[in-house]
């Protein structure tokens, strides 16, 4: 009888998951590991460089959306925010210190607590959006007014790397859309037209083969995290309306055409953190391989190929429990047992 009633609650709980985010937080962390890999090579192939283009207009700001879309237990969200984010990024940024100036190599450079390094910035903002946003939602107007002041930021140096202060008010509009968006708004939005969905994507990849091509702008400007260029200010406020637009519309188009199906999808959206943190430390090491470098096809293949091993190993189980357990261990270490 106890095993039946484990099997029931077991088919109950897969019943009620939600495996529509979880398939598309499959779909983004892929681009992101695919996305880092091909970064290096962006300026040598321009076939390259638009589909680095293509996943930097939309595959973070989709991120933010649904991180977002799952912080509405406000209370649950500040309560948990500084154990389950701040204190491991902390952790991570000590690690990858580490990483860099003994395994990479790198020269010795001052350790700074609040301008992390590479992917790690992500978990920080998170922490920021999350403690923050029972306060910020008090703010009447606060989804357009943070759509307005992310613009107007670039025109301040104030909001850049330091605290992440450029990424933390740029990705903010898009971390609100999730918080507001509703399960209502998801059903209404699978029911639109699969057809139009796939047209914005053609779209969305034509006009990034067009901006890799005409070098119509620095993709520096894609990463959201520093103020506008001297002189280009107006531009590139512009085009950063244009990634918020394209960005929004894609996010869209994802959710309409991603299945809510139980797919192997679904088993790496569940390790999605264990992916990022992981992959920070990866790529690092295989670019030091440089492999491929002076045949840009060919380096393209393999970096299709070394995205689905990645995403992959990182995302199985053994290695999810490894990944926890040890992280599990160092907080254990840094902070006090409650009473």
């Amino acid at each position: 009888m106890k095993q039946d009633s484990g099997m029931n609650l077991k088919s109950t709980e897969e019943k009620s998951r939600d495996y529509l985010f979880d398939n598309l937080k499959a779909i983004l962390i892929i681009l992101v590991v695919w996305g880092h890999l091909l970064a290096s090579m962006r300026a040598e192939s321009n076939i390259i460089k638009s589909i680095y283009i293509f996943i930097f207009y939309f595959h973070m700001p989709a991120m933010v959306f649904i991180s977002g879309y799952f912080s509405k237990n406000l209370e649950k969200v500040r309560n948990t925010s500084f154990v389950t984010i701040l204190v491991p990024y902390l952790i991570l940024n000590v690690i990858n210190y580490v990483f860099k100036i003994t395994i990479l190599g790198e020269d010795y450079f001052p350790f700074r607590f609040f301008n992390p390094n590479w992917g790690l910035w992500y978990l920080l903002t998170l922490f920021l959006w999350k403690f923050f946003l029972k306060d910020l939602i008090k703010i009447r107007y606060i989804l357009p007014l943070s759509i307005v002041f992310a613009l107007v930021s670039g025109f301040s140096k104030e909001f850049s790397e330091f605290m992440v202060l450029g990424r933390m008010v740029c990705f903010l509009p898009f971390f609100l859309l999730g918080y507001y968006c509703t399960p209502e708004h998801v059903n209404k939005i699978r029911k639109g037209s699969k057809l139009r969905s796939i047209l914005l994507l053609v779209l969305t990849g034509v006009w990034s083969a067009f901006v890799a091509f005409r070098d119509v702008i620095d993709t520096e400007v894609f990463f959201l995290r520093r103020y506008y260029p001297e002189g280009e200010e107006i531009r590139a406020m512009l085009f950063r309306l244009l990634i918020y637009a394209v960005a929004s519309v894609m996010t869209i188009a994802l959710i309409n055409l991603v299945t809510a199906r139980k797919t192997f999808l679904s088993y790496i959206g569940t390790s999605t953190m264990t992916v990022y943190v992981l992959h920070i430390f990866t790529i690092p090491l295989l670019e030091k391989l440089e492999l491929w470098k002076d045949r840009p096809y060919l380096y393209l293949l393999y970096t299709v190929f070394m995205t689905a091993l990645i995403t992959f190993i990182y995302s199985l189980p053994i290695v999810k429990h490894a990944y926890n357990a040890t992280m599990g261990m160092l907080e254990g270490l840094l902070l006090k047992k409650e009473e």
